[in-house]
């Protein structure tokens, strides 16, 4: 996002605290870190192992195999997991620990799974169907899922104030409407006229995925 969130106003209600994301936010930081650990070759070696390459699972690209022989296919779960730099990190874990409590909330940890796992898939698939950065294209990070969380939010929670910071680190609350909304109004800018090296596709992808997911949860509570 261009400015940061920092403070959702929406309180939890059903869960008695938002373990996955939490969860999720560990996983992704104590990556982080164990790869910074090891020296430069080994962390590009890593990365590639981890991350989703469309050339390698859709093509004849080679891709360092996943530990423990697991199937190349599980690099769809596994690329959300590990990112490139600490500004990727920190920036998708703040959002992702603003969001992703509420959504949790409001879904259950089951459907709060689902999402997450569908959202980031659908997100990285969509980065195939485009390879602008060819047979050794590779994915990282939880953009994709994160976009999902936020697709939910926006239905779910349009009005929700969202502390936003601004640049000379004020907070102002903002409608969550206006926060998301923007947000995806950038991304399909950027799709279309920024920079390659972001998967604006996997945010699209992943955020359709959060809208369709959490109005499907939506009609089977008015079912019951």
């Amino acid at each position: 996002m261009p400015l940061l969130p920092v403070h959702s106003d929406q309180m939890l209600r059903h869960i008695t605290a938002p373990y996955l994301t939490w969860g999720f936010i560990l996983v992704c930081v104590a990556a982080h870190v164990a790869l910074s650990e090891i020296p430069t070759y080994e962390h590009s070696t890593a990365l590639r192992s981890l991350g989703f390459m469309p050339g390698a699972v859709f093509g004849e690209a080679s891709q360092p195999s996943l530990p423990f022989g697991l199937p190349s296919i599980l690099t769809l779960i596994t690329y959300a997991f590990v990112h490139g730099s600490n500004a990727h990190l920190i920036g998708n874990m703040v959002v992702l620990f603003v969001f992703g409590g509420a959504i949790e909330d409001r879904l259950g940890h089951g459907w709060f799974v689902g999402l997450w796992v569908a959202a980031g898939t659908i997100g990285a698939l969509g980065e195939a169907t485009v390879n602008t950065g060819g047979a050794a294209h590779v994915v990282v990070g939880a953009s994709g899922a994160i976009a999902g969380v936020l697709g939910a939010y926006i239905l779910f929670f349009p009005r929700a104030k969202i502390g936003m910071l601004l640049p000379i680190f004020v907070s102002v609350a903002v409608p969550a409407w206006l926060v998301i909304g923007g947000w995806f109004v950038y991304d399909v800018i950027m799709l279309f006229g920024g920079e390659g090296n972001v998967a604006w596709r996997a945010h699209i992808g992943g955020f359709c995925v959060g809208v369709a997911i959490a109005g499907a949860f939506r009609l089977a509570q008015r079912g019951r």
